[in-house]
Parts: C-alpha cells; structure tokens; sequence
C-alpha cells in the first residue's frame, strides 16, 4: 500500500468553511455525508440554472469484477449502463428527467459521454452509441453518434438525421461553435479518403501511427448534419475540442509519430488552419512522483483559464485532480511564451503554468497500491451562475477490507490494516465554491453507480466567431484551387530557440561556398496510410526493415541564410527533414505531424512545424535582411531585400514561391560573380534512370500537391542490381560488364557456385515465404558468409566459439560428455600426440549488410565505393545513389505501398 499524505490533507476552515475529512465514514456504501462537509450557507442558495449529468452503472468486468478502466485514447470505447438525466437547477428536489430513455427506453444497455451545452445555455451536445447487438460482428454493432437536445423546445434529435451517414462513422466529443456549426471527433476522415480516392486507392479509415485503431480527428458539421468537413490531418488522435473564448479550438492531440507518444493540448481554427501546439508538449509527467498524467476533457473557466481534469490515460479510478492551465501565458509547465525558450521545458518552477485548484491534494498515478485521502474528481464545469463554483463529480476516499470484502473510512485505523486497498469510487455530484473551498454534496451517490459527465446550461459571453478564410480575401485563390500552401522557414538550423551555426556569416558566398553549409535541401514526406486488417490482409514483411511505410513529397532548396519558403500539399500529414547535395538525410526528422490547408501560409522559426506557439515572443535567429533596399553581402546585386526578410522571402518575392521539386536540382543564384565563381550546378533527376522511376512522369516535369514518390524494393532498387551494365566496342564486343549482379551473385556465367564478391548478394533469389528477394537481406541486415567446401557447394563459413580464455569449447553429449570426431568406419580420431580429437562447437560467420537503413549518411562504405577514387567509381550514377539513399532514409522497406504487399 502506497499512503499518499500531504500538507493539505487535513485543512482548518474559515468562517466561510468547515474541516473536510477524509474518514470517519461509517462504511455505508450510500452515504457519503459523514465524509465530506457542507459548507456555508451561501452555497446552499442555487440559482435556477439547469444542470444535466451522466449517471452509469458501475463498470465492471464479468469475469474479474474490477472496474474496468477509462482509456482516453480508446475513444470508441462502449461500457453499457450510462443515463443521461436533466434536472430544472442544481437542486436534489428538482425533478429528475431521464433524456437518453426517451430514445432507448429506461432498461436499455446503451452508453452516453461528452456532455456540453452552448453559450446562451438553450441547447445540450452529447455523443450516445445504441445497445450492443447480440452475436454480431464489430463492424456490424452501432456507432456512436451526436445528438441534441434543445432546453426551450423539449426536443432530442440526433444531428445526422440519416441513418446510412450516421453510422458511417464514429463520432464523439463535439462542441458548439460560435455560428452554431458543430465541432467533433471522428473516425470519418472524410477529406483524407477523398485522397486516398485521388492517390488511386479504395477509400478506408487509416489506422493511427501505431497500427491499432482508426485514427478520429476533427471535423465541422452545420447542425442539421450536412456540410461534413475534416479539419485536423493527424496520423493518430484528435480528441476532446471545445472553444476558448478567441474562437480557437484547443483539443488534445496524441503524437505516436516515431519513437513519440504524447498527448497535449493544440488549438485550431474553426477551418484548420494555424493548427499548433498550445500547452504541455513537454509535461507529459505532471503527475504525484514525476508520473504520467494527461489534461483530460478541457473546460473554460470564467476567468479565461483551461479547466482539466489531471489524469492517467487509462484511468483505473475514471478520475484525478482538478488543474487550471494558464495558456495565456504558459506553453508547459516553466515556459512562459514572454521569456527565452527553457532548457528544461515541462519542469516546475516558481510560475508554473498550471495549478490544482483542488481543496486539497489529490494523487494522479494511477497505481493500484495508492490511497488517495482526498479522493478524486471525474468531471468539473462552471456552474456560469455569477459565483466562484464549478459542479463537479467527486469521490470521497474509500477503503475495502481485504478479508471481509466490507467498506471502510479513510480513518487511521482502517488505513493500518494490512492489505487494505482502495474500493471502487463512489462518485456523487457535487457544488465546490473555489473561493472557500467548500463542498456541498447536491444529491448523493448511489451504491453501484457513478457520475462521469455534468454540464450547466447557465449563460456565458459568446465566444470569438472565426470566420473559415476565403480564396481571393485572406487567402490566395490560385493556391486554394490548387490546393496547395506556403511554408516558410526561419531558420532549419534552430533548435528550441537557438541556433549554433551563425547564418548571418553563413549566408556570405565569400566565407562559405554551398558545399560547406550543413544543409542544402529539406525534404518533405507524408506517411502512407494503412489500411485495417479487415480492408486489406497484407503481410508485415512488406514494411522491411521500418514498421511505417512513407513517401516523399518532393524537395527545396535550403537557401544559404538556413531559410525556406516552398509551396507543399495541403490537407496530409507531413514531416520534415534536411539532406546533403546527394540526397543524403543528415537530420532528423521533425517531432510531430503538420499539415496545411489550401491557401494557407505557415511561418515558422525552425523545423518542427506546428511545435512553437506563433504568440511566443522569442526572436528568431535569422533576424532577416536590417533596413530596406538591404543586399545580402556578396550575392547578386539585384537581389534586394526588405526589413525583415529571409534570403527565402526575398528570392519569392521577387522570382515567386519555390515549388518543390521530385527531383535535386542545384544552381547558384545568390553568388556575385564578381565576387567568386558560382558554385557548381547539379540535377540528379529520376528521368536520367534507365529503371522505372518510383514518381510519375507529370510529377517529374512540373511538382503538384498530389504528386507522391512511392518507392518499394522490387519495382526500384531490385532493378538498379540488375540493369545490364555491359560496355560494347563499335562492333558490339563487350568491353567490360558492371552489372551488379555479375559479381554479386551466387553463381558464375557458367551456372557454376561462387562465393558473391564482397559476401553480397544481389539478386532475385528468394529469401523466404513472404517472396522477398536475397538481396534485400544481404544490402541491408547482412547475411552469413560463405565459402566453397570441397566438393565445391557453398556452405555457411563456420568459425570456432571460444571461451572466456579463447580455448575452444568443445561438443558435449547430454550427460556432459566430450564428443569426439571420427572417421568414415566410426573410429575416434587422433592428434599426433595419440590423443582423441574433439569435436568443437562452431558458429557461422556473420556479415553485415553495407547499407545502414534509415541513415543513408551511416552508409559510407557504400556510397563511397562509387565516388571518384572508389573501387566503383562511376559504375553507379548518381541519380540511381540520390534513389537508394531515398529508399534508406524512408526506412528500407520491402513497399511504401500496402496494396502492392502479397497478402497473407
């Protein structure tokens, strides 16, 4: 047992408050009054607001009869026995009305969640899901879908009226906008099928980063159901939006991109546009004891702040603490958006950035051993009735015996008894004044069920209206009907508000030529996305030495000041990173998904994209051009920047937005001439290849939002080991034969055995069940060598295993005996001192693979052979190394493509 005490365990009242305590209960499952106090008579007096609340059944799993845990990140999830009631004002004598009965009737096993009402408190949003259907399969069970009630007319409806629209989709967590239309998450993912349309695959929901569920995101619907659009592109949750009062949309986003997974607050617009980080990217472990905890369910509050509930993600208790989120002023926990970025961003310091505003210390670990004495919230809203209270859903502390099974108070003598644990919550609802910290129970809780969800219809200001921006007003209509957007870039050399490379003196052809700057294009990828296991049954050896599949977008130049301005796609998932001149990644790739919408400009500092709050106020590390007329040192005199501008900005104002690029195309057009030579110009171009070419031809002459680069093993890289390398006199004699797969091979021109130069094979010999080639064992994880015995077979190379003192460890039979070898007749064989000659145990020879996949840069052993003074030099060109270091630093997968994967 883990006793969790702390200074505000016990607390003395005021004149306004009484002594909480958090034992002394007489074990009765029905009454908590014994634990908690009323407070003063102030809050006894409860305006006639309208309140509605969620009350369910206790869940509990049949076979263990533990209670079965909130998992945020399961948004689909259904635990059966939940009522949506509605009562006239905070009051228990206030008639209690059962609003979900009137769909389902009153024993029905359905599930309600997401309660919220609108500003001027007349209309109530919830998601319901229908009774589970006996025997059937999940894709055939209900879906959960949005409805609403209207206070002043006494109607429920469901908002998509259709029954084949609705449950075309999962849809949860919705919230008003300030025009009325609605705001929600769900699996629908209604725009990106539309491109799974255009890229020419079926339309399906794409499973999350890490391959377990549907991905829900937001999406905007009017409040008849119609106009259904998909805002957010993350590649794995969006969940839980509402409204701050400047018309943004925070909700809480979960990053599973890479080796990541964090869930914190983001905001958009109402038409997903300046999609970013909000608050606590970097305090993932706010919980007691440094533990994981997330700000679940974000509320206002009147004073502006962001009320959470400070929980686990898979919620054992369905509860935490209450936590107010300064986001004015506050990106994580010790970063204020006014002040230099921290070196320790998500720690605590003198100004947090968020607060309990608990009466006392409520424990977040989510460990089964913990007792916390303060018990839990579930649920906490502004009562928006002009006073300092929130209705909330609480929990006292409660104990179970471990031999009797019986419940106890939280009481000194209940808590020494050995193996005592918590119980299960008893959540009631509850009027908690946060000037007193006072608590007054409204009703009771009910033995065998809990309160999870409560809303006030009580009136509050009217939220910011956004309007969606529009083609040929805010936005550049040329980009949305292309459907495109701009991307500008500071400073790719920034990190976390500080550069190490001086990009003033950097951006001087005269101290540094193109090739000595760190970086000379970003990349941009998107990953694929994957279809369910029920769409499309493919094998997982398709994602080769990766567990993802990606494509590349297309490239940019890096100008020589560090920045960027490029045209990318819009409404994707996107990602970014830096390559050398070959092509080569040499950073890595950006923290979190971004995305754009059409029309949209997105600025900037660094890489990570999304990942900096445009109101924080710390300077960029490219100040940009000084004055106007302003011309970079030594580069061409007609290149003449404004106050401010980037060398990106500059060269698009004046030439136009760079578009980007399949291929890598280099020329100098910032060097003065008079200055230095130009640095050399170069094009490694997938049209030079004499294989197919994983793009297609259109994308190659002119970049489009919808071109992709899609590069699998077989069709792309198997093909540059087989191409005919042969060179032919004037009468067609061969010359000399590079053809990788000549020496690379297992077998001679003859059909006779061979040891494959270099232990590398290269062909389309099979490597296992799944039919993937030899060779992409042998480039990449490296395979056993071999050697011609002597009856001229290959065989594995076999080396001794040597004890700690490098003797040789002899075969023992297994009663520990030595094994000895013998001849043809079965007679032991003698050394030349007559002893019996062991038999020893041996191990094969590994050889690793020359190519490092995901680090195309790790792989010099490689790529250095065919640069000029290699062993291959000029056998390779270099477009066929800029496609092969692709393919590396996608993740070496056998497809980036799931439809082109055998199925199982």
């Amino acid at each position: 047992m883990r006793l969790a005490i702390f200074s505000k365990l016990f607390w003395l009242a005021t004149t306004s408050a009484v002594l909480i305590n958090c034992g002394g209960g007489n074990g009765d499952d029905g009454d908590q009054s014994n634990n908690s106090s009323l407070g003063d008579d102030a809050d006894a007096v409860i305006a006639d607001i309208p309140i509605a609340y969620i009350r369910r059944s206790l869940p509990l799993d049949e076979e263990t009869g533990t209670l079965i845990a909130n998992d945020v990140l399961n948004p689909r999830q259904f635990i059966a026995g939940a009522q949506l009631f509605i009562r006239d004002r905070a009051d228990a004598n206030a008639a209690e009305i059962n609003l979900s009965a009137r769909v389902f009737g009153d024993d029905a096993q359905y599930d309600v969640k997401d309660l919220v009402t609108n500003n001027d408190g007349s209309k109530l949003l919830f998601a319901m899901r229908a009774p589970e259907i006996e025997d059937a399969d999940e894709d055939e069970q209900p879906t959960w879908n949005i409805w609403q009630y209207d206070l002043t007319t006494d109607e429920l409806n469901r908002i998509i009226s259709d029954d084949i629209t609705a449950e075309d989709g999962q849809d949860v967590s919705p919230a008003y906008l300030p025009d009325g239309r609605i705001v929600f998450s769900s699996n629908r993912q209604v725009r990106s099928k539309a491109i799974l349309l255009d890229d020419g695959k079926p339309q399906y929901a794409a499973l999350t980063d890490d391959r377990q569920e549907d991905g829900f995101v937001l999406h905007v619907m009017d409040e008849f159901g119609t106009n259904l659009q998909q805002i957010t592109f993350n590649q794995s949750h969006d969940l839980q939006p509402t409204v701050l009062p400047n018309g943004l949309i925070v909700f809480n986003r979960w990053n599973r991109k890479g080796g990541n997974n964090r869930l914190s607050l983001f905001t958009t617009r109402p038409d997903g546009q300046d999609t970013q980080e909000l608050y606590g990217y970097n305090s993932q472990n706010t919980g007691n004891d440094d533990s994981a905890a997330i700000f679940f369910d974000p509320r206002i509050l009147a004073d502006g702040r962001v009320l959470t509930i400070l929980r686990a993600r898979e919620s054992n208790n369905w509860g935490g603490d209450l936590m107010a989120i300064d986001y004015d002023n506050y990106s994580d926990i010790g970063q204020d958006i006014y002040l230099p970025i921290s070196e320790e961003p998500g720690v605590a310091a003198a100004n947090p950035g968020q607060e309990s505003i608990a009466f006392a210390d409520v424990i977040v670990d989510n460990d089964p051993t913990t007792i916390a004495l303060n018990g839990y919230f579930s649920a906490a809203t502004e009562l928006y009735d002009d006073t300092p209270r929130l209705l909330v859903a609480r929990t006292d502390c409660r104990l179970q015996d471990p031999a009797s099974g019986d419940i106890l108070g939280c009481v000194a003598s209940n808590l020494a008894i050995e193996g005592i644990t918590e119980a299960d919550p008893l959540y009631g609802l509850w009027i908690y004044n946060l000037q007193n910290l006072t608590l007054q129970p409204l009703f009771a809780p009910t033995p065998g069920y809990m309160y999870t969800d409560v809303v006030s219809f009580g009136v509050r200001p009217e939220n910011t209206f956004l309007a969606d921006r529009q083609g040929g007003v805010e936005l550049d209509s040329d980009l949305v009907n292309e459907g495109a957007a701009v991307l500008h870039i500071r400073n790719v050399y920034e990190l976390a508000g500080e550069s190490e490379i001086d990009v003033t003196a950097l951006a001087d052809p005269a101290l540094f030529s193109a090739d000595e700057r760190p970086a000379r294009f970003i990349k941009i990828e998107k990953p694929v996305s994957q279809p369910s296991q029920e769409i499309l049954d493919f094998s997982n050896a398709a994602f080769g030495y990766s567990n993802v599949m990606r494509e590349i977008m297309g490239y940019a130049p890096v100008e020589p000041d560090g920045s960027v301005k490029t045209l990318i796609p819009t409404d994707v998932a996107l990602t970014l990173s830096l390559t050398n001149a070959a092509g080569q990644r040499v950073s890595g790739t950006t923290s979190v998904w971004f995305s754009a919408r059409p029309g949209q400009t997105i600025e900037s500092h660094d890489l990570n994209v999304g990942l900096r709050r445009l109101d924080e106020t710390q300077a960029s590390t490219n100040p940009g051009a000084p004055m106007d007329g302003y011309n970079f040192p030594n580069t061409e005199p007609l290149l003449i920047a404004r106050t401010g501008e980037t060398m990106a900005e500059t060269w698009a104002r004046i030439n136009g937005i760079r578009r980007l690029s399949v291929d890598l195309i280099y020329q100098d057009e910032w060097t003065n001439p008079t200055v230095r030579a130009k640095d050399p110009s170069f094009a490694y171009q997938y049209a030079n290849l004499q294989t197919p070419a994983p793009v297609s031809d259109v994308c190659q002459s002119q970049w489009r939002s919808e071109c992709r680069v899609t590069i699998n093993y077989p069709d792309h890289i198997q093909p540059i080991w087989d191409l005919n390398r042969q060179e032919l006199d004037d009468v067609g004699n061969v010359i000399v034969d590079n053809t990788c797969t000549l020496c690379h091979n297992t077998q001679n021109e003859n059909g006779g055995a061979q040891v494959p130069a270099g232990q590398l094979e290269l062909t389309q010999s099979p490597l296992d069940t799944n039919n993937r080639y030899r060779s992409f064992l042998d480039v990449g994880a490296g395979d056993v060598e071999l050697e011609l015995n002597e009856d001229g077979v290959l065989v594995p190379r076999l080396e001794l295993l040597l004890d700690g003192n490098g003797n040789p460890i002899p075969v023992r039979d297994g009663d520990g005996n030595v094994i000895y070898q013998t001849d043809a007749d079965g007679n032991i064989l003698l050394d030349a001192n007559g002893n019996p000659v062991p038999e020893y145990q041996t191990t094969s020879v590994g050889n690793p693979g020359p190519l490092t996949p995901g680090a195309a840069v790790a792989s010099p052993e490689f790529f250095d052979r065919f640069a000029e003074g290699g062993s291959h030099a000029g056998r390779l060109s270099q477009d066929e190394l800029k496609l092969i270091a692709e393919w590396l630093d996608l993740g070496a997968q056998y497809y980036n493509n799931p439809f082109a994967a055998p199925l199982n």
